[in-house]
């Protein structure tokens, strides 16, 4: 038969004492940070899908970032498109009104005005958004030289919407007639002085579908990115709801294990008072 000395039940006593005051200890501090893991050790595998749940939001917050910096940039290359479309459009008119004058001081208007619009072109078609062409691919030195000719590198510009798809977010200043315009305005100038500017047409034409063609992949583009946003908005609202689950204090269980936790403690409070008042006299008797 085990035999129980006054020192063991002490010692058993004194343990009670701790267990209960650790665990009252560790439901107060959730009750207080209105969290059930506050560290690794509180619940290891709780822990571990935490971690996991705070990567994909750290991951989703990049997302959105290159979401909002794609939005910015697809903007601007939206309306750098219109506005090349809308200069053509002018030069297209031009062309036109050649048709119907033979004025010499008209003629020579017309073709000023499309060497001006020669000119606003190659500054469009060299337009940047932050510090980088939109039309020039990864070149430092733009779409676009002094003589109109194309220096552009044509590398893609992309940023990764998710884990699984990245986007282009520029055009490729070569589909957009960039090498072109500038010979074809040339032309076209001298050809409104000599009535033959009509004979250029097809090659105008051929600049403004390919510029509208843009214009539309580019809106195709902006949709997909808004739809990407959308659904990093939706995962992140179900990631915080997981989290709050996974990491959250039920106060009514923490209030009732609390209790119990107290009740323990005086228990083994009460019992470790009388073990200490225990003395000599009480084992002669």
């Amino acid at each position: 038969m085990a035999r129980v000395t006054q020192l063991g039940q002490a010692n058993q006593s004194l343990a009670s004492l701790q267990r209960a005051q650790t665990a009252a200890a560790r439901l107060q501090e959730q009750a207080a940070s209105s969290k059930r893991i506050n560290k690794a050790s509180d619940d290891p595998t709780g822990t571990a899908i935490s971690i996991q749940i705070r990567n994909q939001q750290a991951a989703n917050t990049q997302y959105s970032r290159n979401a909002d910096f794609a939005n910015g940039q697809l903007a601007t290359v939206d309306s750098t498109l219109q506005s090349i479309y809308t200069r053509l459009t002018q030069v297209r008119s031009n062309v036109i009104a050649t048709t119907t004058t033979t004025n010499a001081d008209s003629r020579a208007a017309l073709s000023a005005q499309v060497t001006q619009i020669k000119s606003e072109l190659q500054g469009l078609y060299n337009t940047q958004y932050q510090g980088r062409s939109i039309f020039g691919g990864t070149s430092p030195t733009g779409a676009v030289d002094a003589s109109g000719a194309y220096i552009g590198d044509d590398n893609p510009v992309t940023v990764r919407l998710n884990a699984a798809s990245s986007i282009r977010i520029d055009v490729p200043g070569s589909t957009i007639g960039a090498g072109d315009f500038s010979g074809v305005l040339d032309t076209i100038a001298d050809g409104v002085l000599n009535g033959d500017a009509a004979d250029s047409l097809p090659d105008l034409d051929a600049i403004m579908q390919s510029v509208i063609t843009a214009n539309g992949q580019v809106g195709a583009i902006e949709n997909r990115v808004t739809s990407s946003q959308t659904a990093i908005s939706a995962q992140n609202a179900d990631l915080q709801t997981s989290l709050a689950e996974n990491e959250g204090v039920d106060y009514a269980q923490v209030l009732t294990e609390f209790a119990s936790q107290q009740v323990a403690y005086q228990a083994a409070l009460g019992v470790t008072a009388r073990i200490n008042q225990t003395s000599l006299l009480d084992f002669l008797q």
